[in-house]
């Protein structure tokens, strides 16, 4: 293959390059936090060496800690019992969730979209019952009053439920949503003039995926309309135009014997495709109808695919597809013909009339005229 002499020219960027800008304020900040947090963990070893006796001491809380080391070990053989406790805690918590999310998993799998969907559900409201609960047992083990911070939480759950009151519109408006089954995750959706296929459905906003890498996040109680394009197979209508010099009648045989033909081109078609009959008539020639049922996520696909194989119907069996066409006519001819004598005489007659007509009119109304005058005039001596 020719290059024309020119040589390709490969651009190694290398590890920083091929970074967006995006991912490298993010490993900067990554490293700035690892760093702090690496200088923080020296100054509590090495606090005594590092700023003195003073500050060490009351970070320690007593003179005799020489360095972090024999503080910590103070600390675990202190605290020995309620970090066994804790241990426990977290494990049982992390055991029993995984176990729970393993079963429900395992009894939803072969399920319907709905029933995928109120597992996913149960396994979130799961998963963040059981970190609450294991933080207050986790208070309470390291003598919090755990009875406190509940009475206050319900104070403070009022204060924010009184703010928040399109959160809860939200989540109550996703409960409907799951429990209705208005649509379940992997339904493609029409919803705010958004279509794609439900990505994800939460207690507070659903997201659907176009499948050309927007994502779209949409609030559960703003959603009002939701078109469902899963739950049924979707009619595509087609319309072909064919010339008004064709013979109608052998163009519908030629539909019934190759409609058949492309329904085994296109696996995709569920049902059909069928002739529906002469849809209307354009300024190019008649217009066919056609028709066929596919699943929602092939309908693009399918469509494409079914206008090529009509066109190659068309072309194959000779079947003349109109275009547009101009048809330019010559202007008007200048030299043409004029009065003759005959016809002047002729139209003098009734123009003569005419002007006959408006003098006797114009006299008429000079005597209306008149007569209104003296009339006026003798009611004005009399009075």
């Amino acid at each position: 293959m020719e290059n024309n002499g020119i040589e390709p020219v490969n651009v190694k960027k290398g590890w920083w390059g091929n970074k967006s800008p995006r991912q490298k304020v993010s490993f900067i900040i990554t490293i700035i936090i690892l760093l702090i947090s690496i200088y923080g963990i020296i100054s509590l070893l090495f606090a005594r060496d590092l700023y003195g006796d003073a500050l060490a001491d009351k970070l320690y809380g007593s003179s005799d800690v020489p360095n972090g080391f024999v503080a910590l070990w103070n600390v675990l053989v202190n605290a020995g019992e309620s970090i066994l406790s804790s241990l426990i805690v977290v494990a049982v918590t992390i055991v029993g969730t995984i176990s729970l999310n393993f079963l429900i998993h395992l009894f939803t799998m072969n399920g319907s979209k709905k029933t995928k969907t109120t597992a996913s559900i149960i396994r979130s409201v799961i998963k963040y019952a059981a970190i609450l609960v294991a933080a207050a047992i986790l208070l309470s083990i390291w003598g919090v009053n755990v009875t406190g911070i509940v009475a206050s939480l319900g104070i403070l759950t009022l204060i924010i439920g009184l703010g928040c009151q399109s959160l809860i519109n939200d989540v109550v408006s996703g409960l409907f949503i799951v429990f209705d089954d208005y649509f379940s995750v992997g339904d493609m959706v029409i919803i705010d003039g958004f279509r794609g296929y439900v990505e994800e459905i939460g207690l507070r906003a659903v997201k659907i995926n176009d499948s050309c890498g927007n994502i779209k996040s949409i609030n559960n109680s703003s959603i009002l309309t939701v078109v469902n394009l899963s739950r049924q197979p979707n009619y595509i209508s087609i319309t072909m135009e064919a010339s008004y010099n064709e013979d109608v009648e052998r163009l519908e045989a030629v539909f019934m014997r190759e409609l058949p033909k492309i329904k085994n081109k296109i696996p995709e078609i569920v049902d059909g495709p069928f002739y529906k009959g002469i849809d209307g008539f354009s300024d190019r020639g008649i217009v066919f109808n056609f028709a066929f049922f596919v699943k929602a996520e092939n309908r693009f696909q399918a469509t494409r695919d079914f206008k090529r194989e009509i066109y190659q119907m068309f072309v194959k069996n000779d079947i003349i597809v109109p275009y547009l066409q101009f048809s330019v006519n010559p202007p008007d001819p200048k030299d043409r013909p004029k009065a003759s004598a005959e016809d002047k005489n002729i139209i003098k007659k009734p123009v003569k009339t005419n002007k006959n007509y408006n003098n006797k009119k114009s006299r008429f109304r000079q005597k209306i005229a008149k007569a209104y005058s003296d009339t006026v005039e003798e009611v004005k001596k009399e009075l």
